[in-house]
């Protein structure tokens, strides 16, 4: 009986705190998130520590840690000045991680996947600094309960209309007016409205010209460092995706990790943008930025569960 009444305003606060009808409750409950988190676990955090700081250009000093309510928030008080989003971008695949453990009744500081680095390599590979990152999940001292519960507490009585976005920039966007599709654009895997659409957008059209214009370009990343690779990535190794970003199997003489596409994926972007942005003019596929290595996602060796890859990015005409 106690147990249903504590569900029953578990979800009452949910529905309310981030603005959904009672049929968006349901529609949510559905994905078994809302059933990850109790009200008894709201009195835990998310402890996120820097475990191996070396200049980072955030706050994120070890011993400072960063720290999430059980939902993913950030406790602002709790936490360094300055979060770096190099460090907060990693973080999001190890929180359903978590969420997994909460929904199997598993205690998440059994997970093996626990440890993450940021994106910055660090000084020795030609970054500014470098972090990594332990999560652990952790009983919040008696008065953060208190301030948790008392932040909750008015959406036992409000809802948040705040929470319903009008999305007037999604309403507005112009889905016709622009240019005439060239016959390669037309052979893509777009219907004609969402390509009239595509074009609509000076950006996008930019895009579209881009991957045709370097379409017999290949972007390459290439491994230059290997340490405890269990998917047997070592220094030469090259995946080979074309302008479109896609990997190209024909072309791959070995598989690939996903933690090591998970990561690269950054560089590739930086590759399509001068893409998008040289088309029809002057398109450079040189500079600092892409000189740094960047690791894969299991690059935080010797503390995590994986090994590490560095990883450089390039664009080669074929």
């Amino acid at each position: 009986m106690i147990k249903e009444l504590i569900q029953k305003v578990s979800y009452h606060i949910v529905k309310n705190r981030w603005g959904y009808t009672p049929g968006q409750l349901e529609q949510a409950k559905g994905t078994g998130l809302v059933d990850a988190v109790e009200l008894k676990d709201m009195s835990y955090w998310i402890k996120i520590e820097p475990v191996c700081a070396n200049h980072c250009m955030g706050t994120n000093y070890e011993g400072k840690a960063i720290y999430l309510d059980a939902m993913g928030g950030l406790i602002r008080h709790k936490c360094p000045p300055a979060i770096c989003i190099h460090a907060l971008s990693q973080l999001s695949p190890l929180a359903y991680s978590y969420y997994d453990h909460m929904l199997q009744k598993k205690d998440p500081n059994d997970m093996i996947f626990d440890t993450i680095a940021c994106t910055d390599p660090g000084l020795d590979y030609g970054g500014l600094g470098a972090c990594t990152f332990r999560v652990t999940r952790e009983k919040m001292p008696i008065l953060e309960q208190l301030r948790s519960m008392l932040a909750l507490a008015p959406y036992m009585f409000l809802w948040n209309r705040r929470q319903v976005g009008a999305c007037r920039a999604v309403r507005e966007a112009p889905a016709s007016g622009g240019p005439e599709p060239t016959q390669f654009m037309r052979r893509l895997p777009l219907q004609e409205k969402e390509l009239e659409a595509f074009l609509a957008a000076p950006k996008r059209a930019m895009r579209l010209r881009g991957l045709e214009e370097f379409q017999d370009y290949r972007i390459v990343i290439r491994v230059v460092e290997s340490q405890a690779c269990p998917a047997g990535h070592a220094a030469g190794d090259e995946f080979i995706l074309d302008s479109m970003g896609r990997v190209v199997l024909s072309e791959n003489d070995k598989d690939i990790c996903i933690m090591a596409l998970n990561k690269a994926w950054y560089r590739v972007m930086l590759l399509l943008e001068r893409m998008a942005e040289g088309a029809g003019g002057d398109a450079s596929f040189h500079g600092d930025l892409l000189d740094i290595p960047i690791g894969c996602y299991g690059g935080a060796w010797p503390l995590g569960a994986c090994g590490k890859v560095m990883m450089k990015v390039e664009a080669r005409k074929v």
